[in-house]
């Protein structure tokens, strides 16, 4: 506790000596560096205590990291931006005249990337630059490592939450909405790369441009492992020697809502817009018809398979409706003509398909889910089921789809009450602990 403290404190330390956050950081190490003890020991997991990287959930017990370096600590970057801030220039008198030598150590950053900071503009595109990330550089790998962790907690819970005798199940139950909020944390960060734009903050007179677009074989790495991972049914969470001690329904509420904010992610229209863009600018673009196509045959991928869909593969089905919907005829914004015509066009392709599959499905419950689906798709493509927009309205606590979201600690907890689009925690800009002050 103390260590956790000390890193808290010397965060907002930092603040008062003028540092802004830098979510970049935890981008700016290899994999291998932050699974390696001594690096780790050295320069951290992130290089920076002003970056939201709490913990280092990418190390695996092989590694052999001792317990008090899977937090941050005072590494590189802040030692390099108190010297950049502070130290004396000798015979200059002005800000002007220190500007050649600032300019010169600011420099530093092309070569060594852990001294870089997150990009001015680049308003929320950058993969690099999220919180609670670490090992972002490589979010699949990253992500995939975690992963094991999260199985890891999950083969423990049961033991680690029931140790005293005569007590409630109550810790079993947060701990448990406390992990999957962290798969759905860690799944957010792959959900960055398709559409992405990479960037390093550069000013003039110096090479290469700011922005360049994640290429599109890590986009579709991005959208495969989504489909694998989080469009599947995570059986971590399906075990009834863990459910049956915490309620009586509602692990396929919970794991609706998780996928639903995957899946809001996924066709964020700001995502879809980027998209659109990177394929007119770059004819090997990612084209945001062949991601859409991706994400569709993934999702109903029993249609192809002839196979029935069980009841969480159903839920995950009208997870993607529902969100397709909510871009076309719900949100506070419409969609720009380009996306409505390419959602559109999916829900006529996907309607094709079920009405095929339909001749020779024989399982009862997956013929009537295609059947509702179909009706689902009208009733979407339908002008008369546009509603009038409204903005979002503010709060704390968000509803959503099988569950409430806890917009402080990212817990799932699962209601009866539809999936607050508008509200979707893990899309929102984190709360800062400082305001992030800017002189241009």
């Amino acid at each position: 506790m103390g260590e956790l403290i000390r890193y808290v404190v010397a965060h907002e330390v930092d603040h008062t000596l003028g540092f802004q956050h830098n979510m970049k950081a935890s981008a700016m190490y290899t994999l291998d560096q932050v699974r390696d003890p001594a690096w780790v020991a050295e320069n951290g997991h992130t290089p920076t205590l002003m970056d939201y990287s709490r913990f280092n959930y990418v190390a695996q017990p092989e590694d052999g990291i001792a317990v008090e370096d899977l937090i941050p600590k005072i590494g590189p970057y802040d030692k390099w931006a108190t010297m950049w801030g502070y130290k004396p220039i000798p015979g200059a008198s002005t800000p002007d005249e220190e500007l050649p030598t600032l300019n010169e150590w600011a420099r530093a950053q092309d070569d060594t990337p852990w001294l870089r900071f997150s990009t001015a503009q680049a308003a929320g595109s950058d993969p690099h630059s999220m919180t609670e990330a670490v090992g972002d550089a490589d979010a699949v790998a990253a992500t995939t490592l975690g992963l094991k962790n999260i199985e890891r907690i999950a083969d423990m819970l049961m033991n680690a939450t029931t140790t005293r005798d005569g007590a409630p199940y109550d810790e079993l139950t947060q701990v448990y909405g406390r992990l999957l909020a962290q798969w759905r944390l860690e799944m957010g960060h792959v959900t960055q790369l398709v559409g992405g734009v990479l960037s390093q903050q550069k000013h003039i007179g110096q090479d290469g441009a700011r922005f360049e677009p994640v290429p599109r074989a890590m986009q579709q790495q991005a959208t495969q492992f989504l489909l694998d991972n989080a469009l599947q049914t995570p059986q971590m969470f399906v075990r009834p020697e863990q459910l049956r001690r915490m309620e009586p329904t509602g692990v396929m509420d919970r794991i609706r809502t998780a996928q639903n904010s995957v899946m809001n992610s996924m066709l964020q229209t700001n995502r879809l817009n980027r998209l659109i863009e990177q394929s007119a600018l770059e004819p090997e673009a990612y084209a945001p018809v062949d991601y859409l196509a991706d994400v569709r045959n993934g999702v109903w991928s029993e249609l192809a398979a002839g196979s029935e869909i069980d009841p969480f593969r159903r839920n995950t089905q009208r997870v993607y409706l529902d969100t397709v919907n909510n871009r076309l005829n719900g949100g506070a914004t419409a969609p720009s003509g380009e996306v409505r015509a390419l959602l559109r066009g999916e829900l006529r392709t996907l309607r094709g398909q079920i009405t095929a599959t339909l001749q020779t499905v024989g399982d009862r419950a997956t013929r009537l889910h295609l059947e509702d689906s179909i009706d689902m798709i009208n009733t979407i493509l339908d002008p008369r089921a546009m509603r009038e927009r409204t903005a979002a309205a503010g709060g704390g606590r968000r509803g959503g789809r099988g569950g409430t979201i806890d917009y402080a600690t990212h817990e799932l907890v699962p209601s009866i009450f539809g999936f607050d689009y508008e509200n979707d925690p893990f899309l929102a800009l984190p709360d800062l602990c400082w305001p992030d002050y800017v002189i241009r």
